[in-house]
């Protein structure tokens, strides 16, 4: 067996969780999103909805949580800056041992958290477990993330190190057992609250252009606790749909990569960017 390979309980019990879902200016996106967490969650579960819309989102949401007893619906009228700040929003709401970020571009599928929470269980130094992220025609997107050296990077060229989407374009079916990992992306995963609840920095990064998530996961790691992604849970990514911001056009890809110079000045890495930004 695979020494990478974690080993859970047998008996999966029925622990409750808490999932923190941002939204943001589109019922539609957050109204899927929703649906399939409610068909699909098996464990019992609180769900806090932090939301800064300006539309028909806060009416839909509060006719929702009317119906839905367990939902807690934080509305702000400033818009938030970072992702950061919207969990350290949601994580004051928090019940439970265990909390999932869902972005409302997740569309998750049958039985995605019942696994990771036990892979949390068996092992309390594991802080962070990262599900499998699918492209929407059903490859995987993302089955955790390594810092690799690169010569290109968002369409400019580099050289450094810089973040690597493990199992991009395999087949969805594939990638199922639990590995450690250098990091995972926030838009899909299961935290331990009491390691991440005051310790999520904010103001560091420009807001929803990258590296926060991999940030987030370098602190938990440099404070001992480990960093896992778990292949039995897995969820459709509308990537960038949440704020529908595009880190491709040329300012978002401006300050993308201002975000991995100060990622690589906060962890001493060797990246220096060589193309026009």
């Amino acid at each position: 067996m695979n020494k990478e390979t974690l080993y859970v309980k047998e008996k999966i019990t029925k622990d409750p969780i808490d999932i923190i879902v941002p939204s943001h200016n589109s019922v539609g996106l957050i109204d899927n999103c929703l649906k399939y967490i409610y068909s699909y969650t098996q464990l019992p579960f609180h769900l806090i909805v932090v939301d800064d819309s300006v539309d028909m989102t806060p009416q839909y949401l509060e006719e929702f949580a009317k119906k839905n007893s367990n939902l807690t619906y934080v509305h702000s009228d400033e818009p938030y800056k970072e992702g950061n700040q919207i969990f350290n929003v949601g994580l004051t709401k928090c019940k439970y041992e265990f909390v999932a970020t869902i972005m409302n571009s997740i569309v998750v599928q049958p039985d995605w958290e019942t696994l990771a929470v036990e892979v949390l269980k068996a092992d309390p130094r594991i802080a962070t477990v990262g599900l499998k992220c699918l492209f929407p025609w059903g490859t995987i997107e993302s089955a955790g993330l390594e810092l690799r050296a690169a010569k290109e990077y968002g369409g400019i060229e580099v050289a450094g190190i810089y973040p690597t989407d493990l199992g991009t374009n395999l087949p969805g079916h594939l990638l199922c057992n639990s590995f450690e990992r250098q990091a995972v992306q926030w838009a899909f995963a299961v935290h331990r609250v009491e390691y991440i609840k005051f310790n999520l920095e904010e103001g560091i990064f420009h807001g929803f252009l990258g590296w926060d998530d991999i940030d987030n996961c370098f602190a938990l790691r440099k404070k001992g606790y480990k960093i896992l992604y778990c292949g039995n849970g897995a969820g459709y990514h509308y990537s960038r749909s949440t704020r529908g911001i595009d880190k491709n056009d040329e300012e978002g890809l401006k300050k993308n990569h201002e975000n991995a110079e100060i990622f690589r000045k906060r962890w001493n890495l060797e990246v220096e960017r060589k193309g026009n930004g």
